[in-house]
């Protein structure tokens, strides 16, 4: 997300040949989330007010991040994350890794609680890398189409209520309650 400080990875050897080998993915033409390999383990950072934060372990005291195929940013509240998803569409051009509206997927009924936003296309979303696997009660279908499943990376049986673009639930499938591990957008 634009106006942010850059994470100075130079003294993390093992972050520079994760990040070479993201962005050498990508340029294939395979996405992944933007994760980086630390000391302990792989991490999901994403901008939260004036710091980075961990997705993979702690969201603080955010309760919606918006994750697409360039940056992870997170805020207080939905209101909030909206709006800067508003300004940033209105001065940036969609790229095609990128739905022009995303995923959001809520831990609460009725579209409440903590959600998460997610835009980046043609690739497994593994939800653990945001800590939010096998927590979705209530989504809300963007722009493109999608897949939710049973298991990680795609794994598993699909999720049989509607998925198309623009479609939403207040609730899930029976059975399917808070157990969404993986997504995927077309």
């Amino acid at each position: 997300m634009a106006g942010h400080p850059q994470l100075d990875w130079r003294p993390n050897l093992k972050a520079l040949i994760a990040i070479a080998s993201v962005l050498a993915v990508a340029g294939s033409g395979s996405l992944v989330p933007p994760t980086v390999l630390a000391d302990d383990g792989p991490t999901t950072p994403a901008w939260f007010e004036d710091h980075w934060i961990d997705l993979a372990v702690d969201w603080e005291d955010a309760t919606a991040c918006s994750v697409t195929p360039e940056a992870a940013e997170c805020f207080r509240t939905e209101a909030e994350m909206d709006e800067a998803l508003a300004a940033d569409r209105s001065s940036v051009v969609v790229p095609l890794a990128a739905c022009a509206s995303s995923l959001r997927l809520y831990d609460g009924a009725s579209y409440g609680g903590t959600t998460i936003s997610l835009s980046a296309r043609l690739t497994y979303l593994n939800l653990s890398a945001y800590s939010f696997d096998n927590l979705t009660s209530s989504y809300r279908v963007g722009a493109c189409d999608v897949d939710l499943f049973a298991n990680a990376s795609g794994a598993g049986g699909v999720y049989p209520g509607a998925t198309t673009a623009n479609s939403q639930s207040p609730s899930m499938t029976s059975g399917w309650n808070n157990v969404i591990p993986s997504v995927y957008i077309y």
